[in-house]
């Protein structure tokens, strides 16, 4: 069901505000070898042209892809990052093999079949119309190319972070479904019916770790953009919600007393256009 057009651009200011809080550039860290068996699965040779949507400050998808010689465009909701990206991208060698594009990723300002290969990861599936991002990220994808993004599954602990901090929240609007339905086989296949994609289905594992739990309260706390927002909207229910989020984490934990060391799960689609 595509959103009313006032919801839509409400929903858009909200998810900006919501991103560009905290320090976005210090969380990526946390999936930063998540792109390395995206890019293998997708295939890049140089040349390519890839577009990678909701791409933060770069470190995933947009400097690897650069580094294996493809032409870069870095869209995201919040321009904010890209400083952060830029640094990055010069330290790697590769500032002038990516442009830069603030974009919403349900609306993307590009001509239809302009990319070899469009990427994400945990980034278009925030954006709270889900056909719309489908529909966009088949029609600026050139035939006989390849989608490849990453989301977290519902049934995953990240998956359940998100549900629990969702249930103290304010309610949606209706007709948006949650995000981590990205990481659902069926709703993905639903998704992309339309366009005739063939695809393909991962599951698979990123790690997160940290020295302690309070180590990972001080950093993810602080400079996770959702986190910070929960922080400022809920004030003294937001202590009951970090205990929750924490018991989760601690009851997931694989690294026994004292240090943190959780296992994300994540659904890696593979999604390629009939040539």
């Amino acid at each position: 069901m595509a959103l009313d057009p006032a919801v839509r651009e409400r929903l858009r200011e909200s998810g900006r505000a919501v991103w560009s809080a905290g320090h976005w550039d210090e969380v990526a860290n946390y999936i930063d070898k998540v792109g390395t068996p995206l890019l293998d699965a997708i295939g890049i040779e140089p040349g390519m042209r890839l577009l990678d949507v909701g791409a933060g400050s770069g470190g995933n998808i947009a400097i690897p892809a650069a580094l294996r010689g493809a032409s870069v465009v870095a869209s995201d909701l919040v321009a904010n990052h890209f400083e952060d990206g830029k640094r990055r991208a010069a330290d790697a060698g590769v500032a002038a093999s990516i442009e830069w594009v603030e974009a919403d990723a349900s609306d993307l300002p590009f001509a239809d079949e302009t990319f070899d290969r469009v990427t994400s990861t945990f980034g278009h599936m925030f954006a709270p119309d889900q056909e719309a991002t489908a529909r966009e990220l088949a029609r600026v994808l050139k035939p006989g190319g390849k989608i490849g993004i990453a989301c977290w599954t519902p049934e995953g602990v990240i998956g359940g972070m998100f549900k629990l901090q969702s249930s103290y929240m304010p309610p949606p609007p209706p007709g948006v479904p949650p995000p981590v339905l990205w990481g659902s086989v069926e709703r993905v296949t639903e998704l992309f019916e339309p366009y005739g994609l063939d695809l393909s289905f991962e599951k698979k594992m990123n790690v997160f770790e940290h020295e302690s739990l309070e180590d990972y309260n001080a950093n993810f706390k602080t400079n996770f953009g959702p986190m910070v927002m929960a922080r400022k909207m809920l004030g003294d229910k937001f202590d009951e919600m970090s205990a929750k989020v924490d018991e989760l984490f601690s009851a997931a934990n694989e690294a026994g007393e004292g240090a943190l060391r959780v296992q994300g799960e994540y659904l890696q689609t593979i999604a390629t256009k009939p040539g």
